[in-house]
């Protein structure tokens, strides 16, 4: 018996090398699935952290936008969720107050990099906590054609600065025969959240805002929120100079703006890369500028990060998680691979943003962001307001009626 235990014991040291005995395993969730994204976090950031850290080993998944919040809720509902995820910033308070994380104060105040964050870290502020540091952040801003610009008469080094230069911009540089348009003036999206998104920024430059002081009622349906929509409406209805039929997105490619097919879009910073990468010789005449202004000068600009799930085992060691990958060294990687903003002061100057003039114009634009509301409800919200709003870009209801009625369906959404 002796023997055959001392069997088991040295079978178990041959089969279970020195280093994988007693490991502690983090699970983490990446939101999204771009390639250099992927390489980066596989080829480098992991084996790099498991050599620095040898008692732990890292269970990466990558999951796409779409489908993210869908499979934590299901993940979470049996108890199988990740230690660590990445969301939005904007869903912290729903997160938080369904008791599915937990806050960061304590590991953030020993830390001694958090201040390089600076005001990024409050992407995932909620009460008074906070629950998420940032990965990385991207802000709408004008894209255009210089080259269109001139062929139209126009200054490239001049955008539109209001909404009526805007719409009077996108009439001249819009190209159309026999009432068909060839070339849009402004490429806009139609459908779903990036159809809010713009409108968004229509309606905080007009003074306008999503909810009361007290995020117990909407109030994107007064005026202001309604002249906004009805702007965004009358680009497509009235003036013609978006087409509907082209709602792909510019996260195709080659994009409309690569392909000439439009003159002006509202991009992201990886919608812009996008152009460099799959259309070089077109690069050099795309431009980017800050946003226009009614009443404010503002757009939309929002933070992504790593969340410390409750049910972690290792709290620690998931925070060692987080701690890395939100490195210095670790945050250059990732958003150069993507060309997304850093939340770290130290790197708003960073390699690949210096040698673009174009994403060193989002790093600026920052001065202009605001976010989305960080309330519980707010993606509910958000997907009530996508629907109406599409229902008015397509003629089906007036921009009044699209937001009396997203306000009334939000509003019980806010009562429960």
């Amino acid at each position: 018996m002796k023997r055959f235990v001392i069997l088991l014991i040295v079978l178990a040291i041959l089969l279970f090398p020195m280093g994988v005995i007693g490991k502690t395993t983090v699970t983490v969730w990446f939101a999204g699935t771009p390639q250099g994204f992927m390489d980066v976090i596989n080829n480098e950031l992991v084996p790099r952290f498991e050599a620095e850290n040898p008692g732990t080993s890292l269970e990466v998944t990558f999951v796409p936008w779409g489908e993210l919040s869908i499979k934590l809720g299901t993940a979470f509902a049996g108890g199988v969720g990740p230690d660590v995820f990445m969301h939005g910033g904007a869903a912290t308070a729903g997160f938080a107050a369904a008791g599915q994380i937990v806050p960061l104060d304590c590991y953030l105040d020993s830390w001694s990099e958090a201040e390089d964050f600076g005001a990024t870290l409050d992407c995932g502020l909620y009460r008074g906590k906070r629950y998420a540091v940032p990965l990385f952040g991207a802000g709408r801003l004008l894209t255009y054609r210089a080259d269109i610009f001139r062929e139209c008469g126009l200054d490239p080094d001049t955008p539109p600065k209001t909404w009526e230069e805007l719409r009077d911009y996108a009439k001249k540089l819009t190209k159309k025969e026999h009432g068909r348009i060839l070339r849009e003036g402004i490429d806009l999206p139609v459908r779903g959240i990036d159809a809010q998104q713009i409108w968004a920024g229509f309606l905080w430059q007009n003074g306008g805002s999503f909810f009361n002081k007290e995020y117990t009622k909407a109030a994107f349906n007064s005026s202001k929120g309604v002249e906004a929509l009805e702007f965004l409406v009358g680009l497509i209805q009235k003036d013609v100079v978006a087409d509907t039929r082209y709602d792909v997105g510019q996260s195709a490619a080659p994009s409309p703006l690569a392909l000439g097919r439009a003159a002006m879009f509202f991009a992201v910073p990886e919608e812009v890369n996008q152009i460099k990468n799959y259309s070089p010789e077109v690069y050099r005449n795309i431009r980017v500028a800050f946003p226009t202004c009614r009443e404010e000068q503002v757009t939309l600009y929002s933070f992504s990060g790593l969340f410390l799930s409750k049910d972690a085992q290792n709290k620690e060691e998931a925070w060692r998680a987080i701690e890395f990958f939100t490195g210095r060294k670790a945050l250059a990687g990732i958003n150069e691979s993507m060309s997304t903003l850093p939340p770290r002061k130290s790197l708003t100057n960073t390699g690949f943003i210096a040698k673009d003039n174009n994403i060193k114009m989002f790093v600026e634009g920052m001065q202009y962001g605001r976010p989305n509301p960080n309330i519980a409800a707010w993606t509910k919200c958000r997907d009530v307001l996508s629907r109406y709003i599409e229902k008015a870009i397509f003629g089906q209801i007036t921009p009044k009626e699209a937001l009396d009625r997203a306000a009334e369906e939000i509003n019980r959404i806010l009562a429960e």
